[in-house]
């Protein structure tokens, strides 16, 4: 039987990608502004994306700043403007002087239509998001958490393509979202490869050495995963230092996939759906391993990590029938040209 690659030698594999560039990227310089009049509930709201997990806040400049309507506001390319309406005001002269010359600015904005709270009439509010075009709105309360991540993240990471990762590592409140996003981007990315090569492994003959290859190249995106998890995180960016504790931190979670895919992949017919469910489990398992470090600093024990992976084993074959039909209805698949989500 020859020797699988485990997930320390998954994280050797990196070498074959620039980390170096990965670094850069997620350490490129971001920074939000926090805009409104007096009384709107900047202050809060600025506290509120500064908390949660924090266990390796990276030193550097402070990625937020709080100004009246009355300040001069100067934007870069990576700056991200939050302009805090009261919404209980209902009237926002000085927010749309500001605004005009931010959109002038080609500016990025979320608009916080913020104390919502208090407003009995929400939709006669919202009513009015027409106003601020080509800026993203949200309807929040910044005195509740939940409200701000179930309305303004998506509002952020909307306004903020590309800068997910950098904006995390700064902004506490995003990174448990961010990190979200990352596991299930790789857990797609991982079902779709496997279920590309298990259409040429109904060949049985091809069947043993198309699985050593998808154990190299899954292990290898999920290492990559791992380490963005990291970065987003707030974690030492250095790889050279990271990238050993996570393959540490995630052996176990490697483990869960490795046995049943020497069940499962290598016994030929079993099937694609079996095959995909297993790629997204385990890699499923391997970003929850490495998100619950980086947050709490402690390893997901396995009475945790199998239920976990059970629940994404579902999730896995509900990705795989999915693929199945794009697949008989002659629709592009993820990487082919012409593909759309």
């Amino acid at each position: 039987m020859p020797k699988w690659p485990d997930l320390i030698n998954g994280f050797k594999l990196l070498k074959e990608v620039d980390l170096n560039a990965v670094r850069e990227k997620a350490e490129a310089p971001v920074h939000v502004m926090v805009v409104g009049r007096e009384g709107c509930g900047r202050t809060t709201l600025i506290n509120q994306l500064l908390s949660g997990p924090r266990q390796g806040d990276p030193p550097g400049i402070p990625p937020l700043s709080e100004h009246g309507t009355d300040a001069e506001i100067i934007v870069k390319p990576e700056t991200l403007v939050l302009l805090v309406l009261d919404a209980t005001a209902g009237v926002y002269t000085e927010e749309k002087e500001v605004f005009t010359k931010l959109i002038r600015n080609s500016a990025r904005i979320v608009v916080c239509y913020n104390k919502m709270d208090l407003i009995g009439d929400r939709q006669s509010v919202l009513n009015g998001a027409v106003e601020w075009k080509d800026a993203e709105v949200a309807a929040i309360s910044a005195v509740d958490r939940e409200s701000l991540l179930q309305g303004l993240l998506p509002a952020i990471l909307r306004a903020c393509k590309g800068l997910e990762i950098p904006l995390a590592r700064r902004i506490p409140l995003l990174r448990e979202a961010v990190c979200r996003k990352l596991i299930d981007d790789a857990c797609f990315v991982n079902s779709a490869y496997s279920f590309t090569t298990g259409l040429a492994e109904m060949n049985v003959f091809l069947d043993i050495p198309l699985n050593l290859a998808d154990m190299v190249v899954l292990t290898k995106n999920q290492a990559l995963m791992s380490y963005k998890i990291s970065l987003a995180a707030g974690m030492v960016a250095d790889w050279k230092e990271t990238v050993p504790k996570l393959a540490a931190v995630v052996g176990s979670a490697f483990l869960w996939r490795q046995a049943a895919r020497s069940l499962v992949g290598l016994v030929p017919g079993w099937g694609i759906i079996p095959k995909v469910a297993v790629a997204y489990a385990g890699t499923f398992a391997v970003g929850e391993a490495i998100y619950h470090w980086c947050a709490n600093g402690e390893r997901l024990k396995q009475d945790m990590l199998k239920p976990l992976y059970n629940a994404a084993l579902q999730r896995g074959r509900d990705t795989a029938r999915l693929l199945l039909e794009r697949k008989r209805s002659g629709q592009p698949l993820p990487g082919e040209s012409g593909y759309q989500p």
